[in-house]
């Protein structure tokens, strides 16, 4: 368990993960690539309806994250240039976006101490980088932190 700071909140929110894969029927008619691409077809219109989002791109794919409260706004937004599914026994299922709870939505379940694998000390702290050759070692706990600390 986290101990309180000033410094730290554990949001009550749960993110969900978007899967951002190329080929789709994007029609916004830009020839940018990677980081750019993104946020001008994904992240522009979420943001334009005062949707939060964390992006996280690798070289194989790239991940845009919502809060699942937003999920509606999230679908009704991008359906209109993407092709959405959501993932089911490892299936990928079309979303019909005029019935945009789908199945996404959740009922909040009780709230739960949050709970690490890790001990964290009274002392204060702030990262400012990360050495490339120690974010693999440490970006699974930061993501536990991060998303799943509830």
């Amino acid at each position: 368990e986290l101990p309180p700071s000033e410094f730290m909140q554990v949001a009550d929110s749960t993110w969900l993960v978007l899967s951002v894969v190329s080929n789709g029927r994007a029609s916004s008619g830009c020839q940018a690539t990677g980081v750019t691409k993104i946020a001008k077809s994904v992240i522009a219109p979420l943001a334009e309806h005062h949707v939060s989002v964390l992006m996280l791109s690798t070289y194989q794919t790239d991940f845009v994250l919502v809060r699942e409260k937003d999920l509606p706004v999230v679908i009704h937004t991008l359906a209109g240039e993407f092709d959405i599914y959501k993932e089911e026994n490892g299936e990928s299922i079309p979303v019909d976006h005029d019935d945009v709870s789908n199945g996404f939505l959740k009922p909040k379940p009780a709230t739960n101490p949050t709970v690490h694998p890790v001990q964290s000390p009274q002392n204060r702290f702030c990262i400012v980088t990360v050495a490339p050759d120690t974010l693999p070692a440490i970006a699974t706990v930061l993501m536990d932190v991060l998303f799943y600390s509830h």
